[in-house]
Parts: structure tokens; sequence; C-alpha cells
């Protein structure tokens, strides 16, 4: 494996994407990325570039020269199995500093009180996560189960778009007489919105938005097994 076919890897792995996941970034194939990665194709600087450049890290700021050598391997020769070890690579002062800039670590509030309870480490690859700005996102822990009609339970982490704008069936995170909850809205004309846990056979809140401060739309639902 060359080097900077062990840089590939080595992002990719820290980005949390899988061989599928990065190629489809690159507009490459995932079994071109597989070779890659084994050392079995060697990747010039351009294709390299252009790989690492989607996965948020430029080439040189992780290496000043960038050649096609075989990085140093330390080999143990096993007679009885005929294997070789490899020593494992360590990342220079460098290559941490770009990954830190692709990694950035995320606050998960309580929605009922606001307080901190996790956090969660996310790669951020062209100032987006999944699609989201960054910035717009935050992180929140369900603290009940009165959204368990939409598959919403207590301690499930969901993730929150910053937005005012309300698309009519989405599930929002919204502010009333100074509680946060979650919610599920329409709005209506004369300025009202309706408010639902999306229980069949519920009587709706209907609520003045002015009354109603919107934080934010719902676009990611985890939870643990």
């Amino acid at each position: 494996m060359n080097r900077l076919a062990a840089i590939i890897k080595e992002v990719r792995l820290k980005s949390k994407l899988t061989e599928k996941q990065l190629a489809k970034k690159c507009g490459l194939s995932e079994a071109y990325i597989i070779q890659i990665e084994s050392g079995k194709k060697v990747v010039n600087e351009k294709v390299a570039e252009n790989i690492l450049n989607k996965l948020g890290v430029k080439l040189d700021s992780v290496y000043y020269q960038i050649e096609e050598k075989e990085l140093p391997v330390k080999v143990k020769e096993i007679k009885e199995e005929k294997k070789e070890a490899y020593t494992p690579i360590e990342p220079t002062h460098q290559w941490a500093d770009a990954l830190a800039n692709i990694i950035k670590k995320f606050p998960i509030y309580d929605i009922a009180n606001k307080k901190v309870v996790g956090f969660k480490e996310l790669p951020i690859i062209d100032k987006k996560i999944e699609g989201f700005h960054w910035e717009k996102l935050m992180f929140f822990q369900v603290h009940n189960d009165e959204m368990e009609a939409l598959r919403i339970k207590r301690n499930d982490i969901i993730t929150i778009s910053l937005t005012k704008e309300i698309h009519n069936g989405s599930v929002y995170l919204i502010e009333v007489n100074n509680k946060r909850i979650l919610r599920q809205l329409r709005r209506e004309q004369n300025n009202r919105v309706v408010i639902s846990t999306g229980v069949k056979g519920e009587n709706p809140e209907i609520s003045d938005l002015n009354k109603a401060k919107v934080i934010g739309k719902c676009v990611k639902v985890e939870f643990s097994l």
C-alpha cells in the first residue's frame, strides 16, 4: 500500500464512511476504492486529491511531498503460518490537525431541561453533515413517549435542522409557554397551526403561530437497541 492509499483509508475510517459511500461522493466505483485501499491499484496524485477533497482534507496539508512510495513496514516472519505482520501507521501532528477540521464534537441536549446529556462526534464534508449545514444542526434527547405514534420514543436522539418554515406533516421542535416539545405541525389559514402527537383519533391543539415558537425541523431519529 502506498502513502496516498493509506491516507485515504485512514480519513475514510475517521469519517465513518464505507467504501461504497466514499465511492459515490467521488463518482467512482466501490471496487475501485477497495483496490486503492488494498494496494492493488496505485493511486496517482490527481485521483487522490479528488478523493481527499471530498473528505474535506487538502492533500498538501497532510504531506508536503507526494510520492508513489511504499509505506515503511516491519515484517515478522511466522514460519508455521507463513504470514507477515505490519506495524500500525502512526498519525503525525499535521495529520491530526487535518482530521480535527473534519471531525467535530456536538453536544446533545435534554429537550425538557436543556442540559447537556452527552456528545456526538461527526464528520463534516463540504461544511455539511448528511446534506445539512453543520451550523444549522442541533441534537436533543427525547424525554418522554408522547410521540410514540410517530416512532419517536424516550431516550431517542433527534437531529434538528434550525428553521422557521413549516412543511405540513413534518415533526418539529417547538416552544409553547416556555416549554419545549416535539409535535407534528400543519399550518392553517389566518396564521394558525395544528399541533399533534400523531395519535389517530386525537383532538389536536390549534394555536396561533405567535404562541408556538418553531425552533427547527426533526430530520433524523436515532435509537439504541
